[in-house]
């Protein structure tokens, strides 16, 4: 079952039309169901490893999500949790394409805790361009894209260093 981008924003605004109580699985659900995609949710827990393994919906799933960037109230664990078993999947071109572009734009805007693993799979789909866009956004005006570029850039060039034998 595949996720349009549309139901992810839906549960976007559900999930922060609830104020700013404590996060509880069941606001999660009922804010699913409230958009039609609960079903997906519910499950997703138990889809992570497909996304690992399979080439299929459920990793086209995590790519839009990431590309959507809902924001509610641990938001940041999903995506976090998500770009720890994207990184460890064989990804297409496509989307590894549609992943750096996730990346940059990561880079372009305020982060919390999945900012580390975004670092991660960013080792893993470098490129030339890729750094070179980093390269780019670490000589940005704004200091903060300059720090999460400066960031990103160091740990791509660190994951792909060759370790040297004494």
């Amino acid at each position: 079952m595949a996720i349009p981008a549309k139901d992810i924003l839906k549960l976007e605004q559900a999930m922060q039309a609830g104020g700013s109580s404590h996060y509880l699985r069941e606001r999660y659900q009922a804010g699913a169901e409230h958009v039609g995609v609960y079903k997906v949710f519910r499950i997703w827990s138990d889809k992570l490893k497909e996304i690992e393994t399979d080439d299929g919906e459920w990793r086209e799933n995590a790519v839009t999500f990431l590309e959507v960037n809902p924001r509610y109230f641990r938001s940041g664990y999903d995506k976090a949790q998500l770009l720890r078993h994207l990184k460890r999947a064989s990804l297409s071109a496509k989307h590894g394409r549609r992943l750096r572009a996730v990346l940059l734009d990561a880079v372009t805007r305020p982060s919390g805790v999945e900012f580390r693993q975004y670092c991660h799979l960013a080792s893993s789909l470098a490129s030339k361009d890729f750094l070179a866009d980093l390269a780019r956004f670490a000589k940005s005006g704004d200091p903060e894209v300059r720090r999460r570029a400066a960031w990103m850039l160091e740990h791509v060039r660190l994951a792909t260093k060759p370790v040297r034998k004494a």
